[in-house]
């Protein structure tokens, strides 16, 4: 942000700024179509790769509805969260044991920026999907059925029909 911009902040836009600053230059946003080959292989993004990393993780996405691609140490740090949630409440270790089945590590793009989907993530979540959409989700990249992913966006209009007056009740609650 320009100096000129920074000073005409409030002291609680500052603070808000702040706040979230060490988190608004990394992750992933933005969102891409691409096709899977015969073989599972789909191109990440260009624009994902370094912030993937060479080496990265394959899973599912916290909300266990599609496929995720972590950057190692989000990957670590989300998967810690949820140790801590096991030792809180025992019932937790079947999220973690079914998250664990789901997960891959090691992986990595091949040279045309493509990577292997496990037949078993492809199963669960793509079906026999040609197109996916591949989007950014924050701390990881989500990988569902292009349908799927329309159907969740139409799902939410239906769910939240005025976003600003959402925004402005969950506001107003603090």
């Amino acid at each position: 942000m320009d100096e000129a911009r920074s000073e005409s902040l409030t002291p609680a836009q500052s603070a808000l700024l702040d706040k979230y600053r060490h988190l608004l230059h990394r992750g992933f946003r933005g969102t891409y179509i691409h096709g899977l080959d015969a073989k599972g292989r789909m191109i990440v993004p260009a624009a994902f790769r370094q912030s993937l990393g060479e080496k990265f993780y394959l899973c599912m996405t916290p909300d266990f509805k599609a496929i995720a691609l972590f950057p190692r140490h989000e990957w670590e740090l989300y998967y810690c969260s949820l140790l801590e949630l096991m030792e809180k409440d025992m019932r937790m270790e079947r999220i973690v044991n079914l998250f664990s089945k789901y997960t891959y590590d090691d992986c990595e793009c091949d040279g045309q920026g493509r990577v292997l989907l496990p037949q078993k993530l492809r199963s669960r979540f793509l079906e026999d999907a040609k197109d996916v959409e591949v989007s950014g989700a924050g701390t990881h990249i989500r990988v569902m059925r292009a349908e799927d992913a329309q159907k969740e966006e139409e799902q939410l209009e239906l769910d939240i029909p005025d976003i600003l007056a959402f925004e402005a009740e969950i506001a107003g609650r603090h």
